[in-house]
């Protein structure tokens, strides 16, 4: 009841299924079974911006949340309403509250708790501001990713509450658990356990449009700068322990593949704030042509952290812990590293 008609992942077919369609209902019921996200809403672009979690993800995250009676939750993401419904029926409906910025969600999602019973707070709120209105909270969990913890929400949790967040950068990030203090610091570690949440939307945190990214690449496909040859495969990006690493050195960077029919491939590495960008073409053997143009040498900058990531055992996420210190920086250390990094990545 939680999703009644959504989109498959591509790697699950593709397609729209409706299963108030009596002609789809079983493959509705064969979706809705499979341990698949199910896309929900799209913005203008037609980029998903929700979706119905997949049964293991919404699993890792209940239990890393570790809730126990009495205590009370703040869910950021509403979404479907379907882990609000899971979180009322574990503690209480009073015991939660729930904010989603678009108010189609909530208004859909309270329909649907209603239906069954269940009647916790839903609020149309911006999510990285937190809600203070029900505050103060024990837990509080984010079913969308941001690229650093929000300041607001440190001083809504009571001394010990938990805080439970994809940090996510463009290309690369991971689950992090962090417990928030009286003084409002925190401390935690990135989890073992992976999951891909669709970033926060919020006037605070805004994310650059479909179009807008693909003038980016477009630009730099096409654009001069200095060129040599690296024999860094691009494909390390598709080790999900180095991506991460590669995102807390280069953070606000993005990357993109470009393909050119007819033509060359080239894997794209840009840092939109400082204008810098690289660029390497692919399908050339161990050597592979990169050019680089702005402010800094991304590619460099990614041959470095790759040798620094191999001299440290290369490590995983779940290697590296986060503290939030009463100025409200975010470092991120690694016991075996003489440096540290900060977020947003």
């Amino acid at each position: 009841m939680f999703a009644s008609r959504f989109r498959l992942l591509q790697s699950s077919g593709g397609g729209t299924i409706d299963g108030t369609d009596a002609a789809q209902r079983e493959a509705w019921l064969r979706a809705v079974y499979r341990n698949d996200s199910l896309l929900t809403d799209f913005d203008a672009d037609d980029v998903p911006t929700s979706s119905c979690s997949a049964p293991s993800v919404v699993a890792i995250m209940l239990e890393a949340l570790q809730v126990a009676e009495g205590q009370t939750v703040l869910e950021i993401g509403t979404g479907t309403g379907w882990n609000a419904a899971l979180l009322a029926k574990r503690l209480r409906s009073d015991a939660i509250t729930s904010v989603d910025i678009n108010p189609t969600h909530v208004a859909q999602a309270r329909e649907r708790l209603t239906l069954l019973g269940l009647t916790p707070t839903l609020a149309v709120a911006d999510g990285y501001l937190c809600y203070e209105q029900r505050a103060p909270y024990d837990r509080l969990i984010a079913t969308a990713s941001a690229r650093e913890i929000p300041p607001a929400w440190l001083g809504q949790l009571r001394p010990g509450g938990v805080i439970l967040i994809d940090i996510r950068g463009s290309f690369a990030g991971n689950l992090a658990r962090l417990t928030v203090t009286a003084d409002q610091s925190a401390h935690g570690r990135f989890l073992p356990e992976s999951v891909s949440f669709m970033p926060l939307r919020s006037p605070e945190q805004p994310c650059r449009s479909f179009s807008e990214l693909g003038g980016l690449t477009g630009r730099v496909a096409g654009a001069r700068g200095e060129s040599r040859t690296t024999n860094l495969d691009p494909g390390i990006f598709r080790q999900p322990a180095f991506a991460f690493f590669a995102q807390l050195t280069l953070s606000g960077a993005l990357n993109a593949p470009v393909a050119f029919e007819d033509g060359p491939s080239f894997f794209c590495v840009i840092h939109p704030d400082s204008q810098a960008w690289a660029r390497v073409e692919l399908g050339t053997g161990t050597d592979y042509p990169v050019t680089q143009g702005g402010e800094r040498r991304l590619w460099d900058e990614l041959e470095a952290a790759h040798a620094l990531w191999q001299r440290l055992d290369q490590p995983s996420p779940e290697d590296f812990t986060i503290t939030i210190g009463i100025n409200g920086q975010q470092v991120v250390s690694l016991a075996q590293a003489d440096r540290t990094w900060h977020l947003p990545l």
